[in-house]
């Protein structure tokens, strides 16, 4: 490979550095107008057709070497029939080094690389020159100049012609670039003079060397580096430019045309046909014919993660649908085990993306991909929304057996709506499957048991889902339900709950009035149900306070449902005081009671005993 500024390129044998894969855009072969010396690029004059070699070889009378004794390059003619290599045009070779050119699209001008006649006085070397030459109908070269963008202090040169004609390509090492050579664009003006260059920016250029652009028929940029990830040493990329300046992340143009050596100076001479060069096979540069297979087409990979919004783990196997601006699908995929995903979208258009996956809400976003932006990240998070499928078994209270044929009624607390109704089967069961839930959002249901010669049961019951699947009812509540017989307790039967008042006082209060229309309900079910309603206290404050407070708290209530119901005498109300403690907490007298506040509350209850049904 030889140096930017003298044609003679440092090896870079380097390592492997990524995996070779064989490329499914490109065939190599072999050319038989190689040397023993180095060939760095066969060139095609658009004009006359013509092939020009650019060779290290011998030729004629007048060895012309550089210092080391190797042979300057020189431009050779190729015949295009028998690929047989003669001299070019004498007056087209200069005593130094020629290089890489190009021809404009009407070929009727060159634009090469050749040696500065005077070297750079600060580093006493021949610095290249982009120079230009006007071209005839017999490809004969004129009025050869330099071009406007060179200087005695660094090195120009490797120049690239846009199919239209507009642009030109050429790699420097003026100052202010990203370090080493640097490919720069600059507009072709009508005299062929070229206006101000500009650098092709960091996606192409590294602090390495970029070197021999081309154009392919497509109007893609065609590229040597060593400063981007490769194989090693020097790669051929590919890019496109959009409007003259914006640049396209490279592709790597992968095996075979890339080795682990230097691979250079792509050339197109057909739409799907050109040469390169490589030092693959030997120290010097040959030349190497390929075949564009299919056409390189440069996406926008937007990839990933797709996970739970809830949990934040990741989601294996989510559905998404990419829909373009007409909202047709134009890709389909699925999230793999680490609940990733990549795609290969066209730039400059728009997509809409919905995002599924069971036991979840959709999803949905929008992208714009830009030109300029090649790889996106998109993560998605779905929130997380359980199906929950509730099952129990529905028991008698006393002897826990089955219960078939009870009537199950769920009402859902939030909107009223009853959810379901339905009898138990053989074994006792119900079941109610929910779906879309709200992640951790508590689910609020109010649950009514109903069978012939039992007290009807109705309570509340609140679930959190935290994820989808069954639940077991009756590892959370008590799904038991009591015959209405003499002796029973109705409070416990039917889950009456506590019945409140406000301190020292027996008025009947809004949230105990609706405790006591349950018992209203069940008395007018069984018209000959007797009931005793007694109230009881904790042992806190004096016996006779406490008897004389139940009592009228007894009555009141007693007084309530009486109001309420057929034959009123059917239930009394006895006021019990501290004189039927569940827990033994004594506290009369001088007796400080060490009892905690859970176990004096179970002293305060109210007692709905049957004493008689029929």
């Amino acid at each position: 490979m030889i140096k930017f500024n003298t044609f003679i390129f440092t090896v870079f044998l380097g390592v492997l550095a990524f995996a070779q894969t064989n490329s499914p855009y490109f065939s190599t072969g072999a050319v038989t107008f190689n040397s023993t010396s180095a060939e760095i690029g066969l060139y095609k004059n658009t004009g006359n057709n013509a092939l020009v070699l650019v060779s290290g070889r011998e030729w004629g009378i007048v060895k012309r070497v550089d210092a080391k004794e190797a042979h300057f390059f020189n431009y050779f003619e190729v015949n295009a029939t028998d690929y047989k290599v003669g001299g070019f045009q004498r007056t087209s070779n200069s005593k130094f080094n020629e290089g890489p050119m190009c021809f404009t699209p009407d070929g009727k001008r060159v634009y090469f690389t050749r040696n500065a006649k005077k070297k750079n006085k600060s580093t006493q070397k021949y610095e290249l020159n982009l120079c230009s030459a006007s071209v005839d109908a017999k490809g004969k070269w004129s009025k050869v100049s330099e071009t406007n963008v060179n200087n005695p202090n660094y090195s120009v040169g490797h120049p690239a012609v846009s199919n239209d004609g507009k642009y030109l390509v050429f790699a420097s090492e003026m100052p202010g670039g990203k370090g080493g050579t640097d490919l720069y664009i600059s507009e072709i003006n009508g005299d062929g003079s070229l206006g101000t260059p500009s650098n092709l920016g960091e996606k192409v250029n590294t602090s390495g060397q970029e070197l021999f652009p081309w154009f392919s028929p497509e109007g893609q940029l065609f590229f040597s580096s060593n400063g981007l990830k490769g194989f090693g040493g020097f790669d051929l990329w590919v890019t496109e430019i959009k409007n003259g300046k914006d640049v396209y992340a490279p592709m790597n143009l992968d095996a075979p045309i890339n080795s682990n050596v230097d691979d250079i100076a792509i050339v197109y001479h057909a739409e799907n046909k050109g040469y390169f060069a490589s030092n693959r096979e030997k120290n010097n540069d040959d030349v190497y014919s390929f075949t564009q297979l299919r056409p390189i087409v440069f996406k926008v990979v937007m990839n990933g993660t797709v996970t739970d919004l809830n949990t934040k783990d990741t989601l294996r196997g989510a559905l998404m649908d990419v829909k373009n601006d007409k909202g047709e699908i134009v890709a389909t995929l699925t999230t793999d085990q680490k609940g990733a995903y990549t795609v290969n979208l066209e730039p400059d258009q728009k997509y809409t993306v919905e995002v599924k996956k069971d036991n979840h809400k959709n999803e949905q976003f929008s992208l714009n991909t830009d030109f300029n932006t090649p790889k996106v990240k998109q993560n998605v998070a779905l929130e997380n929304r359980p199906n929950v499928n509730y099952k129990g078994i529905v028991t008698d209270f006393k002897t826990k057996q089955i219960l078939t044929g009870v009537k199950v009624t769920i009402k859902d607390n939030e909107t009223g709506q009853v959810v379901l109704t339905a009898l138990t089967d053989a074994t006792g069961s119900f079941t109610k499957a929910f779906e879309n839930l709200k992640f951790g959002k508590a689910q609020k249901l109010e649950i009514k048991l109903e069978k012939t010669e039992y007290a009807t049961k109705i309570f509340d019951f609140t679930y959190t889902p935290m994820g989808s699947g069954n639940v077991n009812m009756n590892d959370i509540t008590d799904l038991t339900i009591g015959k209405v017989e003499v002796g029973v307790d109705l409070s416990k039967l039917m889950e009456i709950g506590d019945i409140y008042f406000d301190y020292g006082k027996f008025e009947i209060r809004t949230d105990a009035a609706l405790q006591l229309d349950r018992i209203v309900t069940i008395m007018n079910e069984y018209p000959n149900m007797v009931i005793e309603l007694g109230s009881h206290t904790d042992c806190r404050g004096t016996k006779a306070a406490n008897k004389t407070l139940s009592d009228n708290r007894a009555k009141a209530s007693a007084d309530y449902i009486k109001s309420r119901i057929t034959n009123p005498i059917r239930i009394s109300g006895i006021g019990y005081g501290e004189s039927k403690l569940k827990v033994n907490c004594p506290c009369e007298g001088t007796v400080v009671s060490t009892c905690p506040e859970e176990e004096h509350a179970k002293n305060r209850r109210s007692e709905f005993i049957v004493k008689k049904v029929k």
